[in-house]
Order: structure tokens, then C-alpha cells, then sequence
């Protein structure tokens, strides 16, 4: 697995550089004046970054643990006022490496997420939009200005279903963090350079097993081993019972004799989970 470098990630944790770099751009857009709106946002973004929030390691959600976002995720939209209400008050903010070169840079603050959407093309990181969203009725209602929405360039099909994109990644962002919080996941924080899988880590489902990072930084990857592997290690009372144990005789057949299994102890398990068997 390849992490390309991706220079919002290095505008953004080097704050001390007071110049956008050379490696972010704005998207091709339709309607000329949305190249004023976008510069105008992305400065904001710049004000942001001045103030050196806690933005954390950039993160890199792999299969496994997207995977129990999905799963989860009708649990999480029951409560998911409540979700953006308690992100907002610790002020929850960082950087989401996802699929298709995707760099997703979010913040909570006054019970909404902000949202800033950028696609990593030949070394560039494009800003595409901003958008703040909150949570109203257990529905994520989307705030982005209309010149942008309705720009072809920057989004395909309907109004609706533009709207319905940018609530799915406003959603996605609240489950990660939910999922990240509450659910217990594996976590490997990789070096910058090459990582070459240790058996046993998080790391072990990663084709070739092996990771090279090149984002000039060090990159958590969160997985979800436990989800394939289930994983029991408390001691377990096994009461005494009967039971059919097959044997062999001296010709070399099997039968079966009724014995007694006594009672004892037994130090946990590992086995894999149903979704591994299945597959």
C-alpha cells in the first residue's frame, strides 16, 4: 500500500509557512465567480490553520474499519444530534486520507461540521468545497453556498443528489469519529518511508503487507482486526458434562464412547469471526 504525499496534509501541520504552497489549487469551475468564493474559503481554512489546532496524526481508515462504520451506522444516526453536540463541544477537528484521493479536513464547533473536500491529483491537492452541515431532526442538512452546488464542474447529477453526496461524506465523518470513539479498533501509527508489516498487527489484512509513506509525516491507520479475529482471553467456568467422545480400537476403527468431562477452567478462545468464515 502506497501513501502518497498530499500537500494540504503539510500546508496544514506546518502553520509557521504563512503561504499556501505551490501544490494546492482550486478546482475548474463553471461559474468564474466560484473561484473568489473558493479562494475566500480556503483562506478561512488559512486563518484556521494560523491558530494551530490539535489537528492529530492524518488518518487512514482501512477496509475492516469502514466496514464496521457501515454496520453501525443506523445505531449512530438515533443519536447522531447528540453525536454533533459532543464533538462540537470537545471541538473535534482533523484530516481523513480516504479512497478515489480523497483528503477530507473537518471541524466541529456551535453543534455543525465543517467540512472542506479536496481530491489529490499528480501531486496536487484541488480544493473542491466547503460546507457546513448540522443535524437537525436526525437529518443532516447541508449549508454550502448555491453558486457551488449548482457549478457542473463541481458536482454530477441533480441538485438533490449533490446534496444527498455532500450529507453522505458530512455522515461518514460523524460515524468515523463515533466508531472511533466508541467501538473498540486497532490503531498503528505509521513512520514516514517504508513499514514493513509486523505479524500481528492491525496491518496483516494489507495486500503484500507492506506500507510506504510518503506524506513527509507520520500516518495512524485505524483497522478493525477484532472484527475478523474474535479474540477471548478472560478465563471461562465450564461446567462438567456428558458427552459422545470418538475413539479408535485396536483395528484401527472409530466408535464412540459416552464419557464425563469434568469441570474446569478454560482460558479463553480465538476464532474468526462470521464475516471471515463467510468469506
Amino acid at each position: 500500500m502506497l501513501i502518497k504525499k498530499r500537500p494540504i496534509i503539510t500546508w496544514l501541520l506546518h502553520p509557521d509557512n504563512q503561504k499556501h504552497t505551490d501544490g494546492i489549487l482550486l478546482s475548474s469551475v463553471a461559474n468564474p465567480i466560484n473561484y473568489q468564493i473558493l479562494n475566500g474559503q480556503l483562506a478561512i481554512l488559512d486563518g484556521i490553520r494560523i491558530r494551530k489546532p490539535e489537528w492529530g496524526l492524518p488518518e487512514l481508515p482501512m477496509p475492516s474499519f469502514e466496514e464496521i462504520m457501515y454496520r453501525s451506522i443506523l445505531s449512530f444516526e438515533k443519536i447522531m444530534p447528540k453525536l454533533f453536540q459532543e464533538f462540537s463541544e470537545q471541538e473535534g477537528c482533523g484530516i481523513l486520507l480516504c479512497k478515489r484521493n480523497v483528503t477530507l479536513v473537518y471541524g466541529f464547533g456551535d453543534n455543525k461540521l465543517h467540512l472542506c473536500f479536496f481530491v489529490e491529483d499528480n501531486g496536487k491537492s484541488i480544493f473542491r468545497f466547503y460546507s457546513c452541515n448540522e443535524c437537525v431532526e436526525f437529518q443532516t442538512k447541508v449549508g454550502i453556498i448555491q453558486t457551488l452546488i449548482h457549478d457542473d464542474n463541481l458536482f454530477k447529477g441533480s441538485i438533490e443528489e449533490r446534496e444527498n453526496f455532500i450529507g453522505s461524506v458530512a455522515n461518514f465523518i460523524a460515524s468515523y469519529i463515533a466508531v472511533k470513539r466508541y467501538v473498540k479498533v486497532e490503531t498503528v501509527v505509521i513512520p514516514q518511508g517504508k513499514f514493513t508489516m509486523v505479524e500481528g498487527t492491525p496491518l496483516e489484512y494489507v495486500d503484500k503487507k507492506k506500507v510506504i509513506n510518503q506524506t513527509g509525516q507520520k500516518v495512524r491507520v485505524m483497522d478493525s482486526k477484532w472484527f475478523r479475529k474474535i479474540v477471548n482471553d478472560n478465563d471461562i467456568y465450564v461446567r462438567g458434562f456428558w458427552k459422545m467422545q470418538p475413539k479408535k480400537n485396536a483395528e484401527g476403527e472409530w466408535y464412540k464412547e459416552l464419557i464425563f468431562v469434568d469441570s474446569h477452567i478454560r482460558h479463553g478462545y480465538h476464532r474468526n469471526a462470521k464475516i471471515e468464515d463467510e468469506k
